[in-house]
């Protein structure tokens, strides 16, 4: 009569199946590791992308009511002046005069936001856009206070005028914003934005020169 040998696992068995159950948990945690992160930095891209976009709206939606600045104490020459160019690429503003043009150097644009209530009386707000490149934030000032966009590398101001109307002075717009970090060259990329945007106010009034005007 034979005895039934008893079935089990030998030593070496379970040292390699424990070997390789802890070469598999391992595995699956790199890959969680590395999947959660591209989740982490599709995330970064996608905030960036969509503060540009809050970016660009805030622009068109405040320089499309953009006009030079005119101060009816002064004399009508002078505001005839800032009416013949009502755009200027500039470091500074000049304080000789309190009517001013639009003023646009690289890194900020000022202007006069001319609106119209629901009572139709106009009001006037000079609004700046400036980009501080030590924080990286694009900084709107205007009467109500200062709103912050960040998420973006460099934001640069320019004149342009299209060659089929180059009467019509443009703001040139290009921002800079990171993408996914290029693991074989340990840096970030850049993506670059361009767009243009004009006032209708301007637009018009370049049109109408000869229109009579008194800058009220």
């Amino acid at each position: 009569m034979f005895r039934k040998q008893k079935k089990g696992f030998t030593l070496v068995e379970t040292c390699v199946a424990i070997g390789l159950a802890a070469g598999l948990i391992i595995l699956v945690m790199k890959l969680v590791g590395i999947i959660h992160g591209d989740v982490a930095k599709g995330t970064v891209d996608l905030q960036n992308l969509q503060e540009a976009r809050l970016v660009i709206n805030a622009l068109r939606r405040d320089f499309v009511c953009a006009t030079p600045l005119y101060d009816t104490s002064e004399a009508i020459d002078v505001r005839d002046e800032v009416r013949a160019d009502p755009v200027l690429y500039a470091n500074s503003i000049s304080g000789a005069h309190k009517s001013r043009p639009i003023v646009v150097n690289s890194h900020e644009i000022a202007f006069c936001k001319t609106s119209v209530d629901s009572s139709g009386a106009k009001t006037r707000e000079e609004i700046t856009y400036f980009f501080d490149g030590v924080t990286k934030t694009l900084n709107r000032h205007s009467s109500s206070g200062i709103k912050h966009f960040e998420g973006m590398e460099d934001i640069k101001f320019d004149l342009y005028y299209h060659p089929l109307n180059s009467d019509v002075p443009m703001i040139l717009v290009t921002m800079l914003i990171k993408t996914k970090e290029d693991k074989a060259n340990e840096k970030s990329k850049e993506l670059e934005l361009t767009t243009t945007i004009c006032s209708s106010i301007v637009n018009d009034d370049v049109a109408n020169l000869d229109w009579h005007w008194s800058g009220e």
